[in-house]
This record gives structure tokens, sequence and C-alpha cells, in this order.
């Protein structure tokens, strides 16, 4: 069966997405409203008894539907380093179970698709505003929210696991997309970062060749090692 049309971004809201508020606001704080550790301390999830939060994987794939659309706004009271911390929890399985709720058999396709719909606008409204600023050598340690911004498509196990699944390869290209037109560096790195790692499995390298080659015409001609990052990306060759 094919998924439902995705809603109208008016919908992004919990009560939009069919999920609780109050869950919503739980979600937040569980996520980011944690303590920065210092330069010998540990994240707030290696803690040997973290404080829990129950969700299952429909809930967490509509949890984050929500957050990465409102990520502008819901996301502001946090620190970098806290919005960070969260959405590493969201990326990493080495951390947590929640980057294949979107995959797992009782989530719909359809509430996943949404889920992917709304992931550009956390490129745009929460690395591409927060980073904007940055202006460091590729791949460099510059926090941990430019981290999860750098590593998000080398780390992410979600599409690893439904890759062979055409609206899902769809879906990411979109994203791609949408990133390189983000005007923030740190995105379009991360966004060539996808393209290096994935790119070959989301469309023929005509393609590739083709957007790479808009966004080399388009972007700025003095930033060499941008430019040439993304050539490497274009033929794969990416760490």
């Amino acid at each position: 069966m094919a998924p439902k049309p995705t809603p109208h971004p008016q919908d992004w809201t919990p009560e939009g997405v069919g999920l609780a508020r109050d869950q919503y606001a739980a979600a937040l704080r569980y996520l980011f409203d944690r303590p920065v550790p210092g330069p010998q301390g540990n994240e707030w999830y290696w803690d040997d008894d973290p404080p829990g939060f129950t969700a299952s994987p429909l809930e967490w794939t509509r949890i984050q539907t929500v957050l990465f659309a409102n990520s502008g706004a819901d996301l502001d009271p946090f620190s970098d380093e806290q919005v960070g911390m969260g959405l590493n929890y969201l990326l990493s399985n080495a951390i947590s179970d929640v980057p294949f709720a979107a995959i797992d058999a009782s989530v719909p396709l359809a509430e996943a698709m949404r889920m992917m719909q709304a992931m550009p606008i956390l490129w745009r409204d929460c690395f591409g505003r927060r980073l904007a600023h940055l202006q460091t050598p590729i791949g460099s340690e510059a926090g941990r929210l430019a981290y999860v911004c750098y590593m998000w498509f080398d780390v992410w196990p979600t599409f690893t696991n439904v890759r062979e699944v055409p609206c899902w390869r769809d879906a990411l290209w979109q994203v791609l997309c949408d990133m390189l037109q983000v005007p923030c560096r740190e995105v379009q790195v991360a966004a060539l970062h996808g393209i290096g790692h994935e790119g070959r499995s989301l469309r023929p390298q005509g393609q590739i060749n083709a957007l790479i080659g808009r966004f080399l015409r388009s972007g700025n001609p003095h930033d060499v090692e941008l430019r040439q990052y993304a050539e490497a990306a274009r033929r794969g060759d990416v760490q």
C-alpha cells in the first residue's frame, strides 16, 4: 500500500501528528534539559542509572517529526552543547535505540516519510542558524553540535537498514539536496559528507554529478577546501 500523503507543515505540531503535548514536552526535557559535563565528565546518557523516559517506536518517530519541524523555536531555550547531546541521542545507536524507531515494523511507512520530510527544517533552523558563524577546517573538533552536524549521515544507522526501499532513498536524497541550499557552510559540508557516503545508493552517478555541478557553480569560488570536498563527495571519497 502506498504511503499516505505527507501533511502540510502546519500539521507538524504534537496534536497534528497524533502525539500528546505533555509527552512531547517531557521528551524535550529528557533530551535537552541536561547539564553540560566538564572536561573529564560524561554526558548524561552514560550514567549508570539515567532518568527514564518511555516512548514506543511510533511515539519516538512522531517526537522526531515535531522536533525537526519546530527545532528553531523548541530548542531555543537550550545551549548548543545541550542540543548537541540531545541530537546525538537520536542519532547514534551506541547511545539509544531511537535511530531504529522509524524503521520498526510497528511504524507505518507514511509516519517515517513524514519524519523525513520534516528533517530539512532541522538543518535549516537549528544547525543552519546555530553554526552559521563557523569557518573551521572540515572535520575539525568544534563542539558537540558541530560533531552531530558533520557525522549524522556517517553514524545514523536508520538508512543503512532501509536503503533498498525506494521511498527511503528518495526521501534521503531530498534531504541532502535541501541541505545543500542552506546558507551555512557546516550544513553544506554535512550534505556533501552524506552524498559521499550514500550518494551511489541514492541516485545514478550522472544525477550526483549534476547536483555537485550546480552546487559548485552557485557556491563561493574562493572556498577551495569546500570545493575540493565537493569533488571528493562526487567520487564517493570522503571519510
